[in-house]
């Protein structure tokens, strides 16, 4: 049987001159890539980043086309893309370009502390950088069992949340940003076993046998992901107020009907529909999926914890119900300043 090969981890420090990857994963929506970084070309930190385009044999060489206009808008901006050989035996579509993402952002040489994670058809919001960013700066660096920042929750993402507070829960989506000591620690030893590719059902059944998720539940990448943060007992921030929606009408799941025509007509109708959650909604055969929030982002200044759960406006607590979340930072407050 054919071996897909995963890029061998580098482990060391890495130096503060290396630029810190934005990794976006794609295949088969250019036109939604384009509006992606669109978004993210809206903040002019753009150049201290390299974009990194993690997609498989067989995508839209539109892609190519779309990748060629933003190097010739912004040179300063390094985009590399990788094109991976399709997993021969994975079941799940998409799951091992997804997930040998982190690898490949971690594993490059110029490397830096942190990776902004995305999906190109989660679209971001135009503070996505400066939110992440932020975090990273703020909480990774100073609480070891925070693996990162996710997504807000689907069914919550449409509210209008505090765009200042943040929550801590055990519960994970897509990820929007890691640490690469994360990526090293946590994800690396699962992600480098070629098992897990072959048959995941089988893989959580053997290797997360204490899980709090059933083998056949939640079984796609974020599903790992969370796996693994419940091994470890880690939590993740996530916004009260949504950086980011999720728009897509073709692919894995959903059979929708994606707008049509030449990109320049696309990305008209595109712009309209992200603007319109019942209206893109309607296109969809998995509505539920769907949500939009303002591309301009929130404005803010800084970011604060929901400590005490009084502060959000537009959330839950999904998994850590006894709000384990303070306890850990309280203790480590108290290490950090040594009492």
């Amino acid at each position: 049987m054919e071996m897909v090969s995963l890029p061998k981890g580098l482990r060391q420090s890495f130096p503060s001159m290396n630029k810190n990857t934005i990794a976006i994963v794609a295949y088969n929506k250019p036109d939604l890539l384009y509006l992606y970084l669109e978004q993210l070309y809206a903040d002019p930190t753009i150049k201290d980043y390299q974009i990194q385009i993690n997609t498989e044999q067989g995508y839209d060489r539109e892609q190519d086309h779309v990748l060629s206009l933003y190097k010739k808008k912004n040179p300063e901006v390094e985009i590399k893309q990788f094109v991976k050989p399709k997993h021969p035996s994975c079941p799940l579509a998409g799951y091992f370009n997804i997930l040998s993402s982190y690898l490949y952002a971690a594993d490059q040489e110029d490397a830096g502390e942190f990776v902004i994670v995305g999906e190109e058809d989660i679209l971001p919001t135009k503070d996505y950088i400066r939110y992440n960013k932020y975090i990273y700066d703020n909480y990774l660096k100073k609480y070891p069992r925070i693996m990162g920042a996710a997504h807000k929750r689907r069914p919550e993402a449409e509210l209008t949340g505090d765009p200042e507070v943040l929550m801590g829960d055990y519960q994970c989506t897509s990820l929007s940003v890691i640490s690469t000591r994360a990526i090293n620690e946590y994800l690396r030893p699962t992600l480098e076993n070629e098992n897990l590719y072959h048959n995941p059902f089988f893989f959580y059944n053997l290797y997360f046998q204490n899980s709090r998720i059933a083998p056949n539940d939640h079984t796609h990448h974020d599903g790992l992901v969370e796996r693994i943060m419940d091994h470890y007992k880690l939590f993740v921030l996530k916004p009260d107020q949504a950086r980011s929606m999720h728009v897509g009408l073709s692919g894995i799941f959903c059979k929708g009907k994606a707008p049509e025509g030449s990109l320049e007509e696309r990305l008209a109708e595109w712009r309209e529909l992200i603007k319109d959650g019942d209206r893109l909604r309607a296109l969809s055969t998995l509505p539920e999926d769907l949500v939009v929030t303002d591309p301009e982002g929130p404005k803010w200044e800084k970011l604060k914890l929901d400590l005490d759960r009084d502060l959000c406006q537009a959330s839950s607590w999904w998994y850590d119900t006894d709000n384990e979340f303070k306890k850990y930072i309280e203790n480590e407050e108290g290490y950090i300043n040594g009492s």
